[in-house]
């Protein structure tokens, strides 16, 4: 995701509410950066690959390249540095720091080499074939991924968000978007992009924003209170929770009714979507879904829990348990019956994912919502997945990983 700039008015407003200098709202950003910033044309070092674009939004795009003299494929971000009349190179210069401060994790994307142009910095990044794990996640259940999958991935992610964290960065909008697959058959590895809203975070400073994508974001987000590492391990709650069920636990018909579900923390853990799981991964998600920040497992302790320390199941071992076989309880008919609805019915989803590298979403007009049937909405909910915000007062669309 990119985000747009502060405008002064509101960089001066969050000033006198913090009390604080005009340096100070900006805390949380590195401004170094060793990777050396190359000012020569980059087509003469990149070929465009023919195709579509790997994701477009209001201030970037990114498509595919190959490097010349290699001949190994690259995905190129253009950022621009002005966003309504604003300088936002400080912005892409702390995306590049963290992404260097990040190299030594197999778990966070590459980055390869930047170039610098008048109006735009490109960040060329490994490319990940697999796309996002977002498509897996709204998959029908042949294609989605098993709860051996999950534990395999989430270990990975885990592994690299305890990464980040050692290293007091915070990504803060963790999101099925933006964790990429470096293959999808087999599947691969993960891969962590988008440091677009990263902060680093210290103990002598507190650090409160208000941005994130809505159905990830924790409840301190929503309160305007310190934001710590502990508020990725909410979305990492959130994320578990989608990436094993399909479904969103706190999204509503709205922001307004998505904010309200997380402040209440209205989740129920009796869904029919979680009648197939093991009993540790409802505890896994528990231990990450509370609302006092310090009471929430962090990103080492959720790697000792019980259900990460189980053995992976196989996916033919899955599949049988799922349906009924071995030891484990049969999924109820009607569960097949509503899939079966859902591939025939009548919704209209927009669902756009674009390869590896933009945000996938399904949206609906308000007279589409209005018209749907309660089993109508029930099917959107599993697909509609909100974009991200850099305020609660604007939510800007269109964003890129």
């Amino acid at each position: 995701m990119i985000p747009e700039c502060p405008r002064s008015s509101e960089t001066r407003s969050r000033t006198r509410c913090q009390g604080a200098e005009l340096t100070q709202t900006r805390s949380g950003l590195l401004s170094e950066i060793k990777t050396p910033i190359k000012t020569e044309p980059f087509n003469e070092h990149y070929s465009l690959i023919p195709g579509k674009e790997l994701g477009r939004g209001k201030f970037a795009v990114v498509k595919k390249y190959v490097e010349k003299q290699t001949g190994k494929e690259y995905a190129a971000k253009f950022m621009r540095k002005r966003r309504k009349g604003q300088d936002c190179r400080l912005e892409i210069v702390h995306e590049i720091a963290v992404l260097e401060l990040a190299t030594a994790s197999p778990w966070v994307i590459n980055l390869h080499q930047v170039y610098e142009t008048a109006s735009e910095m490109i960040l060329v990044l490994e490319y990940a074939a697999g796309g996002e794990i977002f498509n897996q996640c709204v998959a029908e259940r042949e294609e989605a991924f098993k709860e051996g999958d999950v534990k395999r991935l989430m270990r990975q992610i885990l592994e690299g968000v305890a990464f980040l964290h050692r290293s007091n960065v915070v990504h803060l909008d963790l999101k099925p978007q933006n964790i990429l697959l470096t293959s999808v058959d087999p599947l691969g590895d993960i891969k962590i992009v988008d440091f677009g809203l990263s902060r680093m975070v210290s103990s002598t400073q507190e650090l409160r924003e208000i941005m994130g994508t809505p159905e990830y974001v924790a409840p301190e987000i929503l309160n305007y209170e310190p934001i710590s590492t502990a508020t990725d391990m909410w979305s990492i709650g959130v994320l578990a929770y989608v990436m094993l069920t399909g479904t969103s636990p706190f999204l509503g018909d709205d922001k307004q009714e998505t904010f309200l579900n997380i402040s209440q923390i209205n989740i129920s853990y009796t869904e029919e979507e979680l009648e197939g799981l093991e009993q540790p991964a409802i505890e896994f998600m528990k231990s990450l879904l509370i609302k006092e920040p310090q009471n929430r497992a962090t990103a080492e302790e959720c790697l000792q829990h019980p259900w990460l320390q189980q053995p992976a199941e196989g996916k033919g071992e899955m599949k049988e348990r799922l349906e009924g076989g071995a030891d484990g309880p049969a999924s109820p008919p009607a569960k097949e019956d509503e899939e079966e609805d859902e591939e025939e019915g009548p919704v209209r989803e927009e669902l756009i994912v674009v390869a590896a590298y933009t945000l996938g979403q399904c949206r609906q007009s308000q007279s589409e919502k209005e018209a749907m049937t309660p089993e109508q909405k029930a099917v959107s909910k599993r697909f509609k997945f909100e974009e991200p915000f850099s305020a609660l007062q604007e939510v800007p669309g269109g964003f890129i990983y």
